[in-house]
């Protein structure tokens, strides 16, 4: 018999719990948790950068009249072959390269219809394709968020299926009125200095050597092509070891259609046809991919598509209308409140059809690096819609160009987002003064991040005895209290949230100190290499790129730019990277704030300067461009295979000073970042562990092989035993102190290798990070000048031999021919492999090892460069075609 005295207890505690779970769940308006990304988090906090971001915002509201947009079409349209349609997953780790789960299957419950009810209307769960209305699952949120992806992430087909979903076109919620569209200048194009040099005339014997060089040339792209069109073709890359495929871009095509123009310009006429014939097939508006990387697509696909219609002469239409296909899919991107792009274009129509805002932490070189190929677009289809797109870009970078640590520079993110009521201000809230006197007070506990809504009891358990604080700025914080919120706090916190339509504003700092790197290599680069392009792209009818440019070179080359010491005083230059501590505030930076390093990446700047140079007479800057490009054939030239290591340290020179070599420095700066046991685990290489934070060593002690021990030893030198600890992180950044001035750039410490920021997204596909089960570089094989290799990897890149081709093309220097020749013969002598070309783990060792990858930058730009190195000069004619950063030739106006 059921006795209730005996339960009473647990009568008395189930039933406070069920009213406790309905108060809880009814009080709280889990839709309007601020995302995660949109929350200053302070630079102490070092979970920050892998806490991962919560994608709603909370719901839409009802936008104005000014940017309302215009009711979707209602068409009686066959649906879909299934009534099944491929979802993309919703949750915190939607979009992320960890995310494995690509697609999820959702099965509507009831047949499409040719029109929404009145019901469905009010249903944010069902939505409009134009062509019929689908029902989504009901986890769906009313915003997408752009919270990041990854450039590379590679679909497995077979596990993946055929996929059911296509996008379509939908009505723009943010449209830009007619009157206001950004329009391709119309001016006749401006008298631009001639960039190519005046060639001498040509002995027999030299054209014969040079004929003989092309060959050869040619005979390794044939031999890589060939690979990939037996393992790959189709596909977006071939592994050269295995002789599979991988579909890291969305699975179109990558490497067949990255390669088409440099089959034109070797003049195979019948692997062209062959190609053309095959990219008739490419069908964009589907993919095994849940998300588009806009960057890696717009310069691969969108390039590789409109490079090969102007080289070819115009003569096949369809690779024009290819182009302008995949076009008016990422053009979509660019539906936001403040028309900044998503660079993860979530392309499936329940994503499409949401309201969209662009990243808080959006890379630099991606949202930067989209106006060449946008531009040639616009001329070619007249459509200035495209040019408006990156034209509202290009202006939110020059307005605050000229506000960050380094004016002139940008750092390697900045928030697109436009809300700029989520920036920090750490001094305080007045928006506290808002809330009720109990939450006011509270906004003074620690930040934490916010919570996404619970899925299960005991996940409503643990949060019942907390409450959620928001204040203006978006910091989400956490009291101890039991008292839940009441009517007041939660006006008053709605108050506070901002809907999608107030995210009108342009682009920012970034929100985190650790964001806040200034470089000229990867994250960055081809910002910055796309503002001279672009004006000559425009036939100088636009100035504002030349004073961008301008500004920007200046900077670079007051503040990054160094000299290394290295052995026969060979006069060249590099590109230093720094991290001032605090965003949009002017820097004073010492020397001991820089990071001296080499990095493949930043090989562009050459020729980047020569062409600023030439186009916008900068008198010196065609000297420096010299001494910058030789300073990446150094690189090559140094090391036991002649290939470039994709990342290495330097010793730099004080300026001004002659610069001589010191072999005491050198050893102390080796045995500075010498090497650790290997068979102590993977976890250190280089006196390193695997986020590339410097192990804790005083100056006058060097790591020295002891078993599996580190061993302390005396450096070499009149080191002060103290200054050069490293003292402190911020964001995972290492700090030093400085020690004496003859050992400045020795204590300098590095960015973290394979860090969530660095390389989650990094741009111009950074492949992967030096693998950890690489053994670390010896003080044997360092080459003198490079006190340390970090990554000792060689991916195939193109930068080093493009300044190289750029600076022959400008001087007509022949010694840039026989330095590039060299680079080619050891580039090919270890990375062919029998079906193709690899990558290369160690390029110190006297048997390296290859990778199983061989991106489409091989046959798009590295070979390419080669090729046309040694090409008559008249080919690709730099006064009539402007490459984009894939090497892709887009034909230049005639003035």
């Amino acid at each position: 018999m059921f006795r209730a005295r005996r339960y009473r207890v647990l009568i008395i505690f189930a039933a406070a719990f069920v009213l406790t779970f309905f108060h809880f769940a009814r009080s709280r308006d889990w839709s309007n948790t601020v995302p995660e990304e949109s929350i200053s988090i302070h630079p102490a906090d070092p979970a920050h950068p892998n806490q991962p971001p919560t994608p709603n915002l909370g719901p839409v509201a009802a936008p104005d009249s000014k940017n309302a947009a215009p009711e979707p079409h209602h068409g009686s349209v066959t649906p879909p072959p299934t009534d099944k349609i491929i979802i993309s997953p919703v949750g915190p780790n939607s979009g992320s390269k960890h995310d494995n789960n690509r697609f999820k299957e959702a099965v509507s419950d009831k047949p499409p219809v040719n029109a929404p009810s009145q019901d469905d209307a009010k249903d944010h769960s069902k939505v409009s394709t134009g062509e019929s209305t689908v029902t989504l699952p009901p986890s769906t949120s009313d915003e997408e968020i752009d919270n990041g992806g990854g450039g590379r992430i590679p679909v497995d087909r077979q596990k993946s299926g055929s996929p059911t979903a296509r996008w379509k076109k939908f009505p723009e919620q943010y449209p830009v009125s007619a009157a206001e569209v950004i329009k391709l200048p119309k001016v006749q194009p401006k008298t631009i200095p001639k960039l190519q040099a005046k060639f001498k005339d040509e002995s027999s014997s030299n054209k014969q050597e040079r004929i003989q060089r092309l060959s050869a040339i040619k005979a390794e792209f044939k031999h890589a092509w060939q690979g990939y069109k037996k393992a790959a073709m189709g596909h977006d890359e071939v592994k050269p070891l295995s002789k599979e495929s991988e579909d890291p871009f969305n699975g179109w095509g990558a490497t067949l259609v990255d390669s088409l123009d440099t089959l034109w310009i070797m003049e195979l006429r019948d692997e062209f046809s062959e190609a053309v014939d095959a990219i008739k097939n490419i069908d964009f508006k589907t993919s095994l991919r849940e998300d588009i990387p806009v960057f890696e697509t717009t310069i691969r696909y969108i390039g590789g598509l409109l490079g090969a219609y102007d080289i070819s002469g115009h003569r096949y239409s369809v690779l024009l209308e290819k182009a302008e296909e995949l076009a008016e899919i990422l053009i979509g991107a660019f539906d936001t409140p403040n028309r900044m792009p998503q660079l993860y274009y979530r392309w499936a129509p329940d994503f499409v059809a949401k309201r969209h805002r662009a990243s808080s932490r959006a890379g630099l070189a991606e949202i930067g690096s989209l106006s060449l190929e946008f531009t040639r677009l616009a001329q070619l289809t007249k459509e200035d819609k495209y040019y408006d797109a990156i034209a509202r870009v290009t202006n939110e970078l020059e307005k605050f160009q000229d506000s960050t640590s380094i004016p002139g520079l940008w750092p390697i993110r900045v928030n697109a987002q436009g809300c700029s009521r989520y920036k920090s201000q750490r001094n305080g809230s007045p928006a506290d003064e808002q809330l009720p006197a109990s939450t006011a007070q509270a906004s003074a506990t620690k930040t934490r991040k916010a919570y996404a809504a619970p899925t299960d009891i005991e996940s409503y358990t643990n949060l019942i005895n907390r409450d959620l604080i928001a204040d203006s700025n978006k910091h989400v914080q956490v009291t101890n209290t039991t008292q839940h919120p009441d009517e007041s706090y939660i006006q008053a916190r709605k108050q506070t949230v901002l809907s999608p339509d107030q995210c009108n504003g342009g682009l920012e700092l970034p929100l985190s100190a650790a964001s806040n790197k200034y470089t000229m290599g990867g994250m960055a680069d081809s910002t910055y290499e796309y503002l001279p392009k672009e004006y000559l792209l425009l036939g100088g009818t636009n100035e504002q790129y030349q004073k961008m440019y301008t500004k920007a070179a200046t900077a670079a080359r007051k503040t990054l730019l160094f000299q290394p010491m290295v052995k026969g005083g060979r006069d060249i230059r590099f590109m230093a990277s720094t991290t001032p501590i605090t965003p949009g505030k002017p820097a004073q930076l010492t020397p001991t704030d820089f990071e001296y390093e080499g990095h493949h990446l930043t090989c562009f700047v050459g020729g980047m300067y020569a062409l600023g140079a030439k186009a916008f007479g900068l008198d010196g800057d065609l000297e420096l461009a010299a001494k910058l490009t030789d300073g990446c054939v150094w690189a090559y030239e140094v090391t036991q295979t002649g290939m470039m290591p994709e990342r290495f340290r330097l010793l730099p020179c004080e300026k001004g000073s002659a610069c001589e070599w010191d072999q005491v420095r050198f050893d102390a700066g080796v045995a500075r970042y010498s090497r650790v046991d290997p068979e102590a685990g993977p976890q250190f290489r280089n006196g390193e562990d695997n986020y590339g934070h410097r192990l804790k060593l005083n100056a006058h002690e060097a790591p020295q092989e002891s078993g599996r021990q580190m061993v302390p030893v005396p450096m070499p030198g009149s080191l002060n035993p103290h200054d050069s600890d490293v003292i402190s992180k911020r964001d995972g950044f290492a700090v030093g102190k400085r020690a004496d001035s003859s050992f400045s750039a020795a204590t300098a410490t590095s960015t973290p290798v394979g860090s969530g920021l660095e390389n989650r997204d990094a741009p111009r596909s950074s492949s992967a990070p030096a693998s950890p089960q690489v053994a670390a570089v010896g003080k044997d094989h360092l080459p003198a000048g490079m006190i340390s290799i970090p990554q000792p990897n060689y991916y195939l890149r193109p930068e080093a031999i493009e300044s190289v081709f750029i600076m022959y093309r400008l001087t007509g220097d022949e010694t840039w021919r026989r330095k590039g020749w060299q680079m080619f013969e050891a580039i090919s002598k270890y990375t062919r492999t029998e079906l193709a070309h690899a990558a290369i783990n160690d390029v110190t060792a006297q048997k390296p090892t290859q990778k199983d990858t061989m991106e489409s930058f091989w046959l798009s730009e590295t070979l390419k460069y080669f090729y046309l190195l040694f090409s008559d000069p008249s080919v690709v004619d730099l006064d009539k075609y402007v490459l984009n950063t894939e090497a892709h030739p887009f034909l230049r106006p005639v003035s």
